[in-house]
């Protein structure tokens, strides 16, 4: 206790180093990111994007409700501007649309000039072009990319990566799109592996939000309904409050990302951190009735139930800590952060929490000044 003044320096400087931290945590839900990186899967992806267009899917759709509307040559000069300007990233391999298709025809049509590389100038040279296809090609392919109305159309990009940050990056180029077709009345629409995998990670965050809000929430009900006191549950929360954030902080720092597996952590510190809490609580309650001070019973708390509470730390940590020897990397990442979760959770419980209880005076009555020692000095 005569530490108090150090213990709250050290909690402020960790706390505004885990804030830091917080802001540059950053999602990702990639499968490939479960396995080593001398895998055989992570290396076959390695060799399959190097030598092809890339093995994630990104499918822009567009859609009117004018009938014939991709036959416009305006629109699909903007598609074709898409997907230029989006095949420049360096993460985006190829992308194929019925742009595509008509410029290569105009090619073919104009002696197989490279200046004729281009979208046809007027509608009826792309509805030429078109039938054309249709009674000499296989028109099958056409139904891949564009529906009979010619008013939807798929445009796909292949990404070499199933990274959130690359599915940001080819998103942030396609979305300048939006406004200029939105114009022309077409709406956009995303599908494919790899905006599957950008859904999923959206998920990851807002329920990851939600259940950090909602356990907190939780937890100061239930301390304050245990104890019959809104001043044990906000003291008894902050710990655990504390400890999720320096979690959080931990991995923005260590550029470890949010993902399934470590989206578990706050929920596995908040549950274990609260069983700490409530075990120094209640046994410091019940020792207030026995002893003649409140020293004397935040004493007697440290001596018994911080050595069980210690003892339940350490078995704890070495249960997780196992899983570092797994050879599946998520399972190792948990290991680590939820060790150093319940480590931190435990510290903070017989250190940050018995300063606040004894500061504040929990469970002491005002007008019961016998139960108080003003002067005392641990």
């Amino acid at each position: 206790l005569n530490k108090k003044r150090t213990v709250f320096i050290i909690t402020a400087v960790v706390v505004a180093f885990s804030i830091y931290g917080v802001t540059k945590v950053w999602i990702n839900s990639s499968f490939l990111a479960n396995f080593e990186k001398d895998s055989d899967i992570v290396l076959t992806d390695k060799f399959v994007n190097s030598k092809f267009g890339g093995t994630s899917t990104l499918n822009v759709i567009l859609e009117s409700e004018e009938y014939d509307a991709f036959k416009q040559p305006d629109a699909l000069t903007l598609i074709d501007e898409m997907q230029h300007e989006a095949v420049k990233l360096s993460r985006v391999g190829n992308s194929f649309s019925l742009a595509d298709y008509l410029k290569r025809m105009n090619k073919v049509m104009n002696a197989d000039s490279d200046e004729f590389y281009t979208i046809p100038e007027t509608s009826d040279m792309v509805a030429q072009y078109l039938l054309l296809y249709e009674m000499s090609g296989d028109p099958e392919n056409l139904v891949r990319i564009i529906n009979y109305d010619y008013n939807r159309t798929n445009v796909t990009f292949q990404l070499k990566g199933d990274d959130s940050q690359t599915i940001n990056e080819a998103l942030t180029v396609i979305k300048k799109f939006e406004k200029p077709l939105g114009d022309m009345g077409v709406s956009i629409n995303y599908a494919g592996s790899g905006y599957k995998a950008l859904v999923f990670t959206d998920l990851i965050l807002e329920g990851q939000i939600k259940s950090i809000l909602v356990s907190l929430v939780l937890v100061l009900l239930l301390l304050t309904f245990m104890f019959k006191s809104i001043k044990a549950g906000l003291i008894g929360s902050t710990p655990i409050a504390i400890t999720a954030l320096i979690s959080f902080g931990v991995m923005g720092a260590l550029n470890i990302p949010l993902s399934t597996t470590t989206a578990l952590l706050s929920s596995i510190a908040i549950g274990i951190g609260i069983d700490y809490a409530i075990h120094f609580l209640q046994n410091y309650r019940m020792n207030l009735k026995t002893e003649s001070n409140q020293l004397d019973a935040i004493k007697t708390t440290m001596l018994h139930t911080g050595k069980a509470i210690t003892f339940n730390a350490v078995v704890v940590i070495s249960g997780f800590l196992v899983l570092l020897f797994s050879v599946f990397p998520p399972n190792r990442t948990l290991g680590a952060l939820v060790s150093m979760n319940m480590f931190t959770s435990f510290l903070g419980t017989l250190t940050l929490l018995m300063i606040l209880v004894f500061g504040f005076k929990v469970f002491i009555k005002k007008n019961n000044s016998t139960k108080v020692e003003k002067k005392s000095r641990l």
